[in-house]
């Protein structure tokens, strides 16, 4: 993994001792030290639901790293170059406690102007969301902090432009139209998770089949990203049941009783064979790549939930042969500790 900065050190400073992160946007998310995290992962948790250290925003319709500079704003912490835009960064003098529900309201008001005035991604609002990491993308680091108050001039977004977060239409099954707000960064237990991720993931998956690329390793990724974005993220066994319950029905239902009726076969077989999912695209390195991902990623699932390692269960969840597991796993580092404890390394 490039490092964009040799002076990284201070960042540490920024993220508690442990923060979520992934070399990768969809997939592979684990509790990992903030060292690590820094130096080896490209996509990192800015903040957590115990410390809310960090403001940041998205703007992904230009590339103007400057913009801050037409609204008196303070010089952001970091400023990250992405594929569309630029993700902003500031960090606070003081963090903001869990305990503390003015201070966390008072943050997320802050957010939501910075936004407004920016004309940031509203889909990236949430205090605890995963972002880019300043030492591993393209990046400006001036390591400077602010305080909430410095951003007090900012005008107050109307109310409707609030309502715009986290929405999304899709097509239902019988054609009409199901429009799904839930707010991932602010549910915790009892508030809905299991439905808020249920209609997300089935609704693309949905999208997926009707294109003829749907996949069932690439749902239960999406999935556990998605969990993670959740201000309390679901148990292992939730997520699972609720990616199986999916699949099943893509599997035995949507695709053999007439729900996929928007294409006929010959669009969805023409569309996947572009995308390589058909005839000699697929070559044995692509095979064995495509294999060792769906393992590292099982494998970053199962450590997420400190759930006991073992060939036959990676091999299972991953769809993969058991030997290429053993042998993948011992490149990796592993070693077959046995009994209760499974592999570790």
């Amino acid at each position: 993994m490039e490092l964009y900065t040799n002076n990284f050190r201070p960042l540490l400073n920024f993220f508690p001792k442990q923060v979520l992160a992934s070399p990768h946007k969809e997939s592979g998310y684990a509790e990992r030290s903030s060292y690590h995290a820094i130096t080896e992962c490209r996509f990192i948790r800015y903040n957590s639901s115990e410390r809310i250290s960090i403001i940041a925003i998205d703007i992904d319709t230009h590339q103007d790293g400057g913009v801050w500079l037409d609204h008196g704003l303070p010089q952001p912490t970091w400023t990250v170059w992405t594929d569309r835009g630029v993700q902003l960064a500031w960090a606070l003098n003081k963090p903001i406690y869990g305990t503390n529900k003015d201070g966390i309201k008072y943050a997320e008001d802050v957010q939501r102007k910075i936004a407004y005035a920016l004309d940031a991604d509203i889909d990236a609002l949430g205090l605890i969301r995963i972002f880019r990491n300043p030492a591993t993308n393209r990046s400006h680091i001036t390591n400077s902090r602010v305080d909430l108050y410095n951003f007090d001039h900012l005008p107050k977004p109307p109310e409707h432009w609030g309502k715009k977060q986290e929405r999304r239409v899709h097509k239902t099954l019988f054609g009409g139209n199901t429009t799904d707000t839930s707010d991932f960064g602010t549910m915790k237990e009892g508030d809905g998770r299991n439905n808020a991720l249920f209609d997300r993931l089935r609704f693309w998956a949905y999208d997926e089949a009707d294109a003829g690329t749907y996949e069932e390793f690439e749902l239960a990724k999406r999935g556990f990203s998605l969990n993670q974005k959740f201000a309390e993220p679901m148990s292992y066994k939730e997520v699972d049941t609720i990616i199986a319950s999916i699949d099943y029905f893509i599997e035995n239902k949507y695709k053999k009783e007439g729900y996929m009726a928007n294409t006929t076969h010959e669009q969805r077989k023409e569309f996947a064979s572009k995308n390589g999912k058909k005839g000699g695209a697929t070559t044995a390195k692509l095979r064995k790549a495509e294999a060792r991902g769906r393992i590292l990623a099982t494998l970053n699932q199962f450590e997420m939930f400190e759930i006991k390692i073992t060939v036959s269960a990676i091999a299972k969840k991953a769809k993969s042969d058991k030997g290429t597991v053993s042998t993948y796993l011992k490149e990796l580092g592993y070693s077959n500790k046995g009994g209760s404890i499974g592999w570790k390394k």
